[in-house]
């Protein structure tokens, strides 16, 4: 296919992932329409196991495969992946996920329906979550905190077949950097190729987070964003993926992530959301280093929980001892199992008021 015939590239990076990837693939190809415009490309990060041998296998000049001399990181290979992608949108989809059936056509009929629109819009939908069986375990709607305000398009449900939600870009981003979470999911986030180009892809070197770093940017200079009320991707959640890892390192790496958007963070990001660094630097004081330690002390993690109040302290002294949270945090580790008690209590507390309001939006 020429560049011009390719209206999607999904994108696929990998790691040993040789008994998952063929399963990806074969979700893409098995799309409708698939044969027509989409391209499959995979970047390998010098996997130790048979998953190159599994990609080479398929005769099909729709997949195009690189692979890395060496393990270049998770991060950079995003990056890797995302500059090889011709097509006019750009997927990415982990290499042990899938897109379920019709996923692809709902998409396309949500880029035809917008019209000149798609061309600054982004988009995405809640997810299955599947085990390492592909068995269906649960699933993830995009984040009810981030997207609240967000209205339904009539129009656009209409004319996708599922609901359709909108938000205007920069009020997402917004409540995404306030909280600093991920406005949408890693895979089911579609974008345009331009987009991508405008904010320099992937580049940012964050070591567990990329994508996230990706959206912030990306909605800097989208006009809207919007998500599919259905489950059009298969989320597999099992001990060797990414957020395991990211547990198993203590979360150290997710805190220096944050840390670093704090100060890092392009001026017009900033400037479409309308905040300045302080705000950042509250927020993570407040979310991962206050609300995500007391998380930890509630899993019984407390060596976890003791390290991010030493790298808020670090990081933000004025503001981590300023903040009433992060005093409650050490109350609790002090009190040993105790505190893991109180804490444990407290979170089934702050989720039933979150389930009350999200049920019924007057409650208080």
């Amino acid at each position: 296919m020429s560049d011009l015939e390719i209206r999607l590239s999904v994108m696929i990076p990998n790691f040993n992932y040789a008994r998952y990837i063929g399963e990806t693939i074969d979700s893409v190809r098995s799309q409708a329409g698939a044969e027509r415009g989409v391209e499959i490309v995979v970047c390998d990060n010098a996997s130790t196991d048979d998953s190159v041998a599994v990609v080479e296998a398929y005769r099909d000049d729709r997949i195009r495969l690189a692979v890395n001399p060496c393990n270049v990181g998770f991060a950079a290979n995003l990056e890797r992946v995302a500059n090889l992608a011709r097509g006019r949108r750009m997927l990415l989809l982990s290499s042990d996920d899938r897109i379920a059936p019709g996923a692809l056509a709902a998409y396309d009929r949500l880029e035809t329906a917008l019209g000149g629109a798609a061309a600054r819009a982004v988009w995405g939908s809640s997810q299955a979550v599947i085990d390492s069986a592909g068995h269906v375990t649960g699933r993830v709607e995009t984040d009810p905190r981030l997207w609240r305000d967000a209205t339904v398009n009539e129009a656009l449900s209409r004319a996708v077949g599922h609901p359709v939600r909108e938000i205007p870009a920069a009020q997402l981003l917004r409540r995404s950097l306030e909280l600093l979470r991920s406005p949408l999911p890693f895979a089911a986030t579609c974008y345009p190729r331009a987009l991508h180009d405008e904010v320099g892809g992937y580049a940012g070197g964050r070591l567990v987070n990329p994508d996230k770093w990706f959206l912030w940017k990306l909605l800097a200079v989208a006009d809207m964003a919007y998500t599919i009320d259905a489950d059009l991707f298969d989320y597999r959640v099992h001990g060797a993926g990414q957020n395991a890892q990211e547990q198993q390192s203590g979360a150290l790496k997710h805190l220096t992530d944050q840390y670093i958007a704090t100060f890092n963070l392009p001026d017009n990001v900033l400037a479409k959301a309308g905040l300045d660094r302080e705000t950042l630097a509250r927020a993570f004081i407040e979310q991962d280093i206050a609300l995500r330690g007391l998380v930890a002390v509630a899993a019984g993690n407390r060596v976890s929980a003791h390290r991010a109040v030493n790298f808020g302290l670090a990081a933000y002294p004025k503001l981590a001892r300023a903040n009433a949270k992060v005093w409650l945090l050490r109350a609790l580790i002090a009190l040993g199992p105790l505190g893991t008690r109180v804490a444990q209590l407290a979170r089934s507390r702050a989720q039933a008021r979150w389930r009350a309001r999200e049920s019924d939006p007057t409650a208080s």
